[in-house]
């Protein structure tokens, strides 16, 4: 018999304990200061789906390793899959860093709308959720990525790019013969930060950061 208090949950990223092993979505709800419990859908995040929470519907949380529970006001859920897994959600809208999250994506991966002709959703994007039918978004390797130079976001293809290739894409005049690029970066796979100096190419990924400047030669 565990330990009562290793009974916890997640609700809205607050961890809570609890003496109970097993707990009504009320009470889950009440734990919040969600009053009244009815004003609130209760969305479980469980392997990578979602499902809504009945006001009376028992939780073991003995058979939940991870419990993590998120509210919205309202009264309404709205149904779509993620790479053919059924969810449930409580606003019309899911952020792109949602599902990426809850549903346990790799960032290196983008989302396609499936069900409007494999539109890609951006990483900052949003997907609406109250429209006909159900929508059906997946993963897959991205042929694209979304990255910043001078603090302007660009979307590349996803391959290595060359040294004169970011100086291009920061200076589209560039004169490689009178001026002298130095560009740095952040946030690059794994983490990688540095100087991209003539010669070199590197990898992007989305969120990646370059900084260019341009200085005369002589």
């Amino acid at each position: 018999m565990p330990d009562a208090a290793n009974f916890t949950y997640k609700l809205n990223g607050r961890v809570v304990a609890t003496d109970d092993a097993i707990v009504s979505g009320r009470a889950v709800r009440n734990s919040g200061g969600l009053d009244p419990a009815s004003d609130y859908i209760l969305i479980q995040i469980a392997d990578r789906t979602s499902r809504s929470i009945g006001l009376e519907e028992a939780i073991d949380l003995r058979q939940m390793p991870q419990p993590e529970f998120l509210s919205f006001k309202g009264d309404s859920t709205f149904s779509f899959t993620v790479n053919e897994r059924g969810w449930e959600w409580g606003a019309a809208t899911i952020s792109a860093s949602d599902i990426y999250r809850y549903a346990s994506i790799a960032e290196e991966l983008e989302l396609i709308l499936d069900s409007a002709g494999d539109t890609v959703i951006p990483a900052d994007g949003a997907v609406v959720l109250g429209g006909h039918g159900v929508e059906r978004i997946r993963s897959r390797e991205a042929k694209t990525v979304v990255i910043k130079i001078n603090g302007r976001s660009r979307t590349i293809p996803r391959r290595k790019h060359s040294y004169r290739e970011i100086a291009l894409l920061a200076y589209p005049d560039a004169d490689f013969e009178k001026f002298k690029y130095t560009i740095t970066y952040l946030k690059g796979v794994h983490g990688a930060e540095g100087d991209l100096v003539e010669g070199e190419k590197i990898e992007v990924k989305n969120g990646m950061v370059f900084n260019v400047r341009r200085s005369d030669k002589s």
